[in-house]
């Protein structure tokens, strides 16, 4: 079957859609349920729209000689590959955020409850704070540009219509994934530290007067010490947050 003029165009920009579809699906930020699904609409439309005359000869070519079941498989695939990217731009966010709530039990406070920014359900305060806190640094910073290079910059790699080699697409994620969570670890790492001492100092305590209940007594300075390392550490914790989602996304 041979698809000619309009309609292999709306085809080849539902093909590009699909890519950019599926960046939105998983992006930081651009993902959020926070985000009204008509706006997260619109933006990925005009961003494809935009990307149409850079690669609209190539996506017709994908749709313009197909069988219905082909194109369909096309969509599946360029919606794989999207999906592929904002989980490669993910995969910081998702460490950072399981390093933040170790960081709110070390410090006293994984009891706090709060708001999540990407899930329905609630979170910890704590950990609320340093996802809101990235997420805005991501906007701010314009590292979103980034994701949308990484996008555009995929059509060179992987053309409309190319088969997606699984196996280089997983290497890919497990290699960011302990990238991701290297990054992560060394953010978190002081507050793993002073973790380790203030309890091993209580540990000491306890021993040395048993009758006394060191763990009601400690509590307060524990928590209090950690919110005062949060206030000295965040601002160095955030920039370098910034700068290793820039090199990570800048790989991709």
């Amino acid at each position: 079957m041979t698809i000619e003029g309009p309609a292999a165009l709306v085809l080849a920009v539902a093909v590009i859609f699909a890519r950019v579809g599926g960046v939105f699906l998983i992006a930081p930020g651009l993902s959020s349920i926070r985000i009204a699904v008509q706006v997260k609409l619109f933006i990925a439309l005009g961003i494809a729209l935009a990307v149409s005359p850079m690669v609209i000869d190539q996506a017709v070519a994908a749709v313009g000689q197909g069988t219905p079941g082909e194109i369909v498989a096309v969509l599946v695939t360029e919606s794989v590959i999207g999906f592929m990217i904002g989980l490669l731009s993910r995969l910081l966010m998702m460490a950072f955020q399981t390093m933040s709530i170790a960081i709110a039990n070390a410090i006293g406070l994984g009891g706090v409850p709060g708001l999540s920014l990407e899930a329905g359900e609630p979170g910890q305060a704590a950990a609320t704070l340093f996802m809101a806190t990235a997420t805005v640094i991501i906007f701010v910073g314009d590292l979103h540009y980034e994701i949308l290079r990484a996008l555009v910059g995929s059509y060179t790699v992987l053309a409309p219509g190319a088969v997606l080699d699984v196996r280089e697409a997983l290497v890919a994620v497990s290699d960011q994934i302990a990238a991701a969570f290297l990054v992560a670890l060394r953010l978190a790492a002081p507050f793993f530290i002073y973790s380790v001492v203030i309890n091993f100092a209580v540990g000491i305590t306890n021993k040395l007067s048993p009758s006394i209940p060191v763990f009601f007594v400690s509590l307060p300075f524990v928590t209090a010490g950690g919110l005062i390392m949060m206030a000295m550490a965040v601002r160095e914790m955030m920039l370098a947050f910034a700068d290793a989602f820039r090199q990570l996304t800048g790989a991709l």
